[in-house]
């Protein structure tokens, strides 16, 4: 059987107006998850004994979460069962997390700031004063049937939180390979950074619309890389100058953590928004720092 072997010849009418009632951000209710995982002994990761399972690759069942939903990741375009929808059987699902369960207030906070990368904040959660979460560590296929027989619940207060939830879960895929110091360590004192400059309310940080590295060499093993900053001010004014401080300040403390890791340190580059330049926009790599509230931006 391949995946057409699961599509309906032809969409049931009432399936079809069934699905054009969700979209991307609704939640059904649901905690059973189910994975592959393989047989003949003890998994190293989920801790599961499958010794008495042959071998090969089995499906494994739990419940997981502790709110009893799912959050639909799907584009809506994918949930319904006309245009590019009617080609699939499937929607994916993340579950809801309790934050309240699970972090104390200042992990929260982040949570709802958007800066916790794994999970994304319900501004609408079914239960009033709830504090959910979509967690997107876990993506489990649903068949679109069982939306077909549920009504959406919503989770989002308005579009553009719906629209930041899609951002997030394309900016989970989406992003670039990088060397470990670069995609963590670095992404992470970017945070902080500007976290800190919003705290002591710093004027450079709201100008800011997006962190970008030049990466010379792979980018896995870079030989050298240099901080791109995107504002929508334009720094090379008279006016605008001493903005640069704080960052390029910033970026000399990480010459030898950089040099410690095995890379180059290059110069800080500021690009006005407005002015920049089509080479350097792909010759560069974003980062995804949650803590400038920009949303999406490659």
């Amino acid at each position: 059987m391949t995946v057409d072997g699961l599509l309906p010849e032809t969409w049931p009418e009432e399936t079809v107006g069934a699905l054009d009632t969700w979209r991307q951000g609704h939640l059904i209710r649901g905690d059973l998850v189910a994975w592959l995982a393989t047989a003949g002994g003890l998994d190293p990761v989920t801790g599961d004994d499958y010794s008495d399972d042959g071998d090969g690759l089995l499906a494994a069942t739990a419940e997981i979460g502790d709110t009893d939903y799912f959050a639909i990741v799907s584009q809506t375009c994918d949930i319904a069962a006309t245009g590019p929808g009617r080609r699939h059987p499937f929607v994916h699902v993340c579950p809801v997390r309790s934050l309240t369960a699970a972090f104390d207030s200042q992990k929260i906070q982040q949570a709802r700031n958007g800066e916790l990368g794994e999970y994304v904040y319900l501004t609408k959660p079914p239960i009033t004063g709830a504090q959910w979460a979509v967690d997107l560590r876990v993506m489990v296929p649903l068949s679109k049937g069982s939306l077909a027989r549920s009504s959406p619940i919503e989770g989002f207060a308005c579009e553009d939180d719906e629209i930041d939830l899609a951002a997030r879960i394309a900016g989970k895929f989406e992003r670039p390979a990088l060397h470990d110091y670069l995609s963590k360590d670095l992404v992470d004192s970017l945070n902080t950074l500007v976290t800190k400059a919003r705290k002591a309310s710093a004027d450079w940080c709201e100008d800011v619309e997006q962190f970008r590295l030049e990466i010379e060499g792979p980018r896995l093993a870079p030989k050298r890389v240099r901080l791109v900053v995107i504002t929508d001010v334009n720094y090379g004014s008279t006016l605008h100058l001493l903005r640069k401080g704080p960052v390029r300040e910033y970026w000399k403390t990480l010459k030898k953590p950089l040099r410690s890791a095995g890379i180059e340190q290059g110069s800080v580059a500021f690009r006005y928004i407005d002015d920049l330049k089509a080479k350097d926009y792909r010759n560069s790599v974003p980062l995804n720092v949650p803590a400038l509230g920009r949303g999406r931006f490659d």
